[in-house]
């Protein structure tokens, strides 16, 4: 008689696989309802006499409107080499704008800039 109710004991005391993917899905459902209430985005700005190695941030609470890459207009640099006081201002005002969201501060990435730019160079603007 000892020996079934050990066993009963042992078989109630085996977690349910059930509940443990119930948490998982829940844990998911959290995480991407999370995503999309801190709306992430990806800045980036080429190197400019206001940030000399350029910068890419990551930043939370996008607006709804802006794109996840970003990048500051190419119009702005006239050329490869300089670049006007307009821009240097813009580009102040955009980390300004951001300073509060940005979570992550890394080295100008070209690839994310181009994305922002919908792929066009600086320096380079079409008559």
């Amino acid at each position: 008689m000892p020996q079934k109710y050990n066993q009963q004991k042992i078989k109630n005391n085996l977690p349910q696989k059930k509940n443990n993917i119930k948490y998982v899905f829940l844990f998911l459902l959290v995480l991407i309802s999370a995503i999309f209430l801190i709306r992430p985005g990806i800045y980036s700005i080429q190197p400019t006499n206001a940030i000399p190695d350029g910068m890419t941030a990551l930043y939370i609470l996008r607006d709804s409107e802006v794109p996840f890459y970003t990048s500051l207009h190419p119009e702005c640099f006239y050329s490869p080499t300089s670049v006007s006081l307009i821009c240097n201002a813009m580009v102040k005002s955009a980390l300004a704008d951001l300073s509060g969201s940005i979570i992550l501060k890394l080295p100008y990435n070209h690839a994310a800039y181009l994305k922002g730019s919908n792929g066009i160079e600086p320096g380079y603007i079409e008559d």
